[in-house]
């Protein structure tokens, strides 16, 4: 069954800006050097309004918008967030999944769509660091976890090498989820990654529950143990990728 993004992303709206209030807001965030969980706040909450910019105008925000500035008090961001999080939500709500749209993603087609899951994803990976962060419990929902691996090898890892310049090893690497049935085999050799036929086999393999091996990917502190097969090396360059 498709996950509703939409009421994923307003619950782990909700439980994020509920963390950025009342955790401590110069708490560090693990997998963001050098960011505190106030940091965190102002970096989610200005994405959400670069969408709305994406949205309305069709193409690449120019930085001549006139949204409020994040405000310095935590209290107040939090309110920032969940003021721009309702207006991109309620913008989702009403675009036409199908509608022709900019976005920056390797990925085709060009359609309004694609924001309606990677906001999702954004949104519940940062709830996730900003929980992590505050002291609180935090844990991904096995097939929102499923869906973001997806999403990770298809979008934001592309995405993620282009822009910074970098390119895949020239290896194939597997993940398997050992809490769903589930397998993504991704080859390298062009310098992004390629999704391959599940049942491809690979030179490294990493072997976890969905949520562990999404936080993995995304270079977030684990304490569930993964099992690897095959060659340690190329699975160790594969998940020196993911960050932020």
């Amino acid at each position: 069954m498709p996950l509703d993004h939409l009421t994923l992303l307003t619950a782990d709206i909700a439980a994020f800006a509920s963390a950025v209030e009342h955790g401590p807001p110069d708490a560090a965030v693990a997998a963001c050097p050098g960011w505190t969980l106030h940091d965190l706040g102002v970096h989610l909450g200005t994405v959400h309004r670069w969408v709305i910019d994406a949205l309305v105008t069709g193409g690449p925000p120019d930085g001549t918008s006139t949204h409020p500035p994040a405000p310095n008090d935590d209290p107040a961001l939090a309110e920032w967030v969940r003021e721009g999080a309702a207006r991109m939500i309620v913008l989702l709500e009403s675009t036409n999944p199908d509608e022709p749209t900019w976005h920056p993603f390797p990925v085709e087609p060009k359609v309004a769509g694609l924001w309606r899951r990677r906001q999702a994803q954004e949104a519940s990976v940062h709830r996730w660091d900003a929980q992590h962060a505050a002291g609180m419990d935090a844990h991904i929902e096995r097939d929102m976890a499923a869906d973001g691996i997806d999403e990770y090898f298809r979008v934001m890892l592309p995405r993620m090498l282009i822009r910074e310049h970098r390119s895949t090893p020239a290896s194939t690497f597997a993940v398997e989820l050992t809490d769903l049935d589930a397998r993504w085999v991704v080859d390298g050799g062009t310098g992004l990654p390629v999704v391959l036929a599940s049942g491809s086999p690979a030179q490294g393999t990493l072997r976890g529950d969905a949520e562990t091996v999404l936080l993995r990917l995304w270079g977030r502190p684990v304490t569930a143990a993964l099992d690897h097969a095959g060659d340690g090396g190329v699975i160790d360059e594969w998940l020196a990728l993911g960050g932020a």
